[in-house]
């Protein structure tokens, strides 16, 4: 019977360290990294574990750097009815609600990795479809920070980038972005697109602007990401990248803006 004993642990200690030494809600702390370090979608996970609870942040791919998505309270659920959440939990579920989309994550441990499957659907009529993502994750470093302008849930987040329309290479359908836009700034917008590049020049006075500028960008999902400059039409003379994100057929929002540019939103 005294042998029984080391030979248990030894066998415990073999299957911690298979499975990463945790188990239950343990399991998802920590902050994890897509595997794919060229994935159009989620880029990073960070997951805090207390108790039963947990809250996960993601973030997506963007530029020039990951959008912040926030945080949300995950629902953790185990095998079975009599399981212990603390101790057996094998799954979370977290919803990040954007207003026009909403993404659901799958959050399910692999080994020392885990597997993310994202459920996005969209609520804005556009006619996207919904569709399912999977990604892996593996133990990582998470973003220090968030998208230059501020990003708070509700400002950007499922249906932004990645989740909830960043398929590689796609055009959000039924979308068609060719025509004279408005924006806060004051200045009328000529947009031509062509497949998924965008063209814009931009101008606060047909006859005597202040500014004028020119944008290119690629669409990705229902994410613009540009590039602008002034052009001497104008007086201003600056640039820098924009991250605009395609709210329906005739809203876009800007996400991340460098070089000092100040519209925020267009409307046609």
């Amino acid at each position: 019977m005294r042998l029984l004993y080391p030979f248990l642990a030894a066998v415990l200690l073999l299957l911690l360290t298979a499975t990463g030494g945790l188990a239950g809600m343990a399991q998802f702390a920590g902050s994890w990294t897509n595997v794919d370090a060229n994935t159009a979608g989620i880029t990073n996970l960070d997951i805090a574990v207390m108790g039963n609870n947990a809250q996960v942040q993601a973030w997506g791919k963007c530029h020039p750097t990951d959008c912040d998505w926030g945080t949300v309270q995950a629902q953790a659920f185990a095998p079975d009815v009599s399981s212990d959440i603390l101790s057996g939990a094998d799954t979370l579920i977290a919803v990040f609600d954007a207003g026009f989309s909403e993404t659901t994550l799958v959050i399910k441990p692999a080994g020392n990795r885990l597997k993310v499957d994202s459920y996005d659907r969209f609520k804005d009529n556009s006619g996207r479809s919904n569709y399912l993502a999977s990604y892996t994750f593996q133990k990582g470093q998470a973003p220090g920070g968030t998208t230059p302008g501020g990003s708070t849930p509700g400002d950007m987040g499922p249906g932004d980038v990645g989740p909830g329309g960043t398929i590689p290479g796609s055009t959000p359908a039924l979308i068609d972005l060719t025509g004279v836009w408005n924006c806060d700034d004051g200045g009328i917008y000529y947009v031509r697109q062509l497949g998924s590049t965008v063209w814009w020049y931009g101008e606060l006075d047909p006859n005597a602007p202040n500014w004028s500028n020119v944008m290119r960008g690629a669409i990705s999902g229902n994410m613009i990401n540009a590039d602008w400059s002034d052009v001497p039409k104008g007086s201003v003379m600056q640039n820098g990248n924009l991250v605009l994100q395609i709210a329906s057929n005739n809203k876009l929002v800007a996400i991340s803006k460098t070089g000092g540019f100040g519209g925020s939103v267009w409307t046609r």
